[in-house]
């Protein structure tokens, strides 16, 4: 492939397997990696033990310093969804072929006046907080250290800041982005999750 293939494996805390996708690597820089998967491209569903292809394209901006990242979807068509944000624990990349961070569940939605959905689907432009009962739910069930809850909260105030901001990735000067032709290839890649994802 002429880009660099990067295995994206996430988790919920503490290692229950949550999404594999292969994604084409766009830039690696010390301050984050951004990754891309279009759509038509394979998913694996931990959660549910299926491979499925994605809706949406999505740039993924992965930070190796925060507990939270940053997705960008555009619809099939090209017009822009919405800014998704995982509180999550940094990521742990490779340097090469492969990259894995644990989801701590509590998410943030990001509408912008450019933003096209559903009408019944978050559309008005704002910022929701998303999946807190998911958050409850887990933090007892799966016993998370408290350290953990702590980091949990403030990646979810350290990203509302962020948006507040409107710095980079939020300034919206990624909403007219487009791979090159060859990361479309990723949707050629089989159902078969084995080929693209950690064995």
């Amino acid at each position: 492939m002429p880009f660099n293939l990067i295995r994206v494996e996430s988790f919920k805390y503490p290692d229950l397997p949550r999404y594999f996708q292969p994604c084409a690597q766009v830039t690696g820089l010390p301050s984050y990696l951004a990754i891309y998967h279009p759509s038509g491209a394979p998913v694996w569903n931990g959660t549910q033990d299926r491979v499925y292809r994605a809706h949406m394209h999505s740039m993924g901006i992965l930070y190796p310093d925060r507990d939270y990242n940053i997705y960008l979807f555009w619809n099939p068509d090209w017009t822009f969804n919405s800014y998704y944000i995982n509180v999550a624990l940094p990521v742990e990349w490779s340097g090469s072929d492969f990259c894995s961070y644990i989801d701590l569940d509590l998410d943030l939605l990001y509408v912008i006046g450019e933003s096209h959905r559903e009408p019944d689907d978050y559309a008005v432009p704002g910022v929701y907080e998303l999946d807190r009962d998911e958050f409850d739910e887990h933090k007892v069930v799966n016993n998370y250290p408290q350290e953990i809850i702590d980091r949990a909260e403030a990646g979810l105030l350290a990203a509302q800041a962020h948006i507040d901001r409107r710095e980079f990735p939020f300034d919206d000067s990624l909403l007219y982005w487009r791979p090159d032709p060859e990361m479309m290839s990723l949707v050629e890649l089989p159902d078969n999750g084995a080929t693209w994802h950690r064995p």
